[in-house]
């Protein structure tokens, strides 16, 4: 009798496990992704904090990266990797021409709002600013220790 096949995940990932060097780092792999939006949730920099948390919002899109072929042990490997205030849960992300994919997205919940700051959180301006200190944390700690972000 075979071995039972464990399903792999899909993670919608919309903050600093977009950059595959990150994403390698905590897991120790390279997956597929493909370009993803989320409806109905906004992403926003945490108080104090370089990365981003995302919390529902009416009207919202967020755009990301849905990374594939998630198997157990990385799921575990990003489970730690997310700050105890984050929640995994399963959404539909869009993937265009109007296909919707159940995947993995870390949020914040409502009782963590007050982490929140009032402005938006963008890639670009983060891999800029704060993207090669993150990412050497990344490389030498594993799990970028100090900062997350999903």
């Amino acid at each position: 009798m075979p071995d039972k096949v464990e399903p792999m995940a899909k993670l919608f990932a919309y903050g600093t496990l977009q950059m595959p060097e990150v994403f390698r780092a905590v897991t120790g792999r390279s997956l597929p992704a493909r370009p993803a939006t989320l409806a109905g949730y906004a992403r926003y920099r945490l108080r104090g904090l370089g990365y981003p948390g995302l919390i529902a919002e009416p009207g919202a899109v967020t755009e990301g990266l849905l990374i594939t072929g998630i198997g157990p042990r990385e799921l575990v490997r990003l489970d730690h990797f997310e700050d105890d205030f984050y929640r995994r849960v399963t959404l539909r992300v869009s993937m265009g021409a109007g296909e919707l994919v159940r995947a993995d997205v870390y949020v914040i919940p409502a009782a963590h709002r007050d982490l929140i700051e009032p402005r938006l959180w963008q890639l670009d301006a983060f891999v800029l600013d704060e993207g090669p200190e993150f990412l050497r944390r990344c490389r030498t700690g594993g799990a970028c220790a100090g900062d997350r972000g999903a």
